[in-house]
């Protein structure tokens, strides 16, 4: 795991700060249904045999990294919290995946991964309280997704009662596909708003106390309806 020694930016104390509390020993987290449904679906993710390498960003708890990993992908899975990312390479440790997983530690405000042949790239739920040019790191790394690789972007298009981020202005899935700007060699194959029923996440910073809370219709403190901008888009083949 690449380490910094540098002063806690806000953002990087934000992050560190919700996941003191992450061990090992901890329940270890679940993939996020968004994802798994996408990367589940053979007309955009073409099963193979040969060797696939995939790129997280802003991981956090690394349970989407875990399942890509455990499913044969070598995965590096990117993260502001030095913690997480120790946590997420010991619960690697233990699942026996540590020949395909592997963190790297930036806080991409500062810096992004050196390029690579990617064959995936995604950013689930890519979300910050602190000012970062996030279309600009998005951009920046999908020059590196290979011909007929695939960019996944899973956004919040709702914001859960127990959510750090309250906000009424989420933009649609369009709006996020034309912010991107990845020119002509990109095509969507999915762009769109899924809802889900999401469930509060174990072990989040703000996620205690919302028990008997009285939110949205129905809300139980526990599971709410959600709205995910989804957008998949694949590199186009220049031959």
């Amino acid at each position: 795991m690449e380490s910094k020694t540098a002063p806690l930016s806000s953002n990087r104390e934000f992050w560190e700060g919700r996941y003191r509390d992450e061990d090992p020993s901890s329940p270890e987290p679940g993939p996020s249904p968004a994802f798994t449904a996408l990367m589940e679906d053979p007309t955009l993710v073409t099963p193979t045999t040969g060797t696939r390498r995939a790129l997280e960003l802003a991981c956090g708890r690394g349970g989407d990294a875990m399942w890509t990993a455990a499913r044969g992908w070598h995965v590096t899975a990117v993260d502001i919290s030095e913690h997480v990312l120790a946590t997420l390479n010991e619960r690697a440790r233990r699942a026996g995946l540590v020949d395909r997983l592997s963190t790297r530690h930036h806080d991409l405000a500062l810096s992004v991964p050196e390029p690579e042949a990617w064959d995936l790239v995604y950013a689930n739920y890519f979300h910050t309280p602190t000012d970062i040019d996030r279309d600009a790191v998005l951009r920046r790394v999908s020059d590196s997704v290979v011909e007929g690789g695939l960019l996944i972007v899973i956004d919040h298009g709702s914001s859960a009662p127990w959510s750090w981020e309250q906000r009424e202005d989420h933009p649609t899935p369009e709006d996020l596909w034309n912010s991107l700007d990845l020119g002509a060699d990109w095509s969507a194959l999915v762009c769109e708003r899924r809802s889900r029923l999401a469930q509060t996440p174990e072990g989040a910073g703000d996620a205690g106390g919302n028990e008997g809370v009285q939110g949205p219709e129905g809300f139980d403190g526990r599971t709410a309806l959600v709205i995910d901008n989804v957008l998949v888009a694949r590199r186009r083949s220049t031959t």
